[in-house]
C-alpha cells in the first residue's frame, strides 16, 4: 500500500506543472517580426505576476489612435532587462518593438521601449532571429 502511494503522489507531482507551462506560450505571438510603435502614449504599466503589460494609444493620422495591448515578461525577466515598476507613467510618450500578434489584433509581445529621455529598456529582435 505505501508504495502504491508514493507512486501515486509522485505522480501528482510531477503533473502539477503541466498546466503552468502550457499557460505560459507566446505562440500567438510572430517572432520572427517586429513592429514599431512610434509616439505612443502610456495608458497603463502594470508591473504583475506573472506577466507584466502596457496599454498604449498609438496615433495613426485619423484622430481615433489606435489602442494596443503589450504583453512583457514576469517581473523578475523584466528587471533584468532594466525595467522598473515606475519606468513608466500614464502620459509618456514613448517607442515601443514589439513581436505582433499573429492574429493580426493591435498587441505584441514586448522587446524594448525607448522612453522619452531616449533611454532604451529591453533588447529589439536581432535580424535574422
Amino acid at each position: 500500500m505505501t508504495k502504491k502511494i508514493r507512486i501515486i503522489t509522485m505522480l501528482a507531482v510531477l503533473a502539477t506543472p503541466l498546466p503552468a507551462v502550457a499557460h505560459h506560450s507566446f505562440a500567438m505571438f510572430d517572432k520572427t517580426k517586429e513592429v514599431v510603435l512610434k509616439n505612443a502614449v502610456v495608458k497603463d504599466w502594470q508591473w504583475t505576476s506573472p506577466h507584466t503589460w502596457l496599454y498604449v494609444v498609438v496615433p495613426n493620422g485619423t484622430g481615433n489612435p489606435e489602442k494596443y495591448s503589450i504583453e512583457g515578461g514576469n517581473p523578475g525577466l523584466m528587471r533584468r532587462e532594466g525595467f522598473a515598476k515606475g519606468s513608466m507613467a500614464p502620459g509618456d510618450k514613448v517607442t515601443i518593438y514589439a513581436a505582433p500578434l499573429r492574429s493580426g489584433d493591435k498587441g505584441g509581445s514586448l522587446n524594448a521601449v525607448v522612453l522619452t529621455n531616449g533611454k532604451m529598456l529591453g533588447e529589439r529582435m536581432k535580424p535574422g532571429a
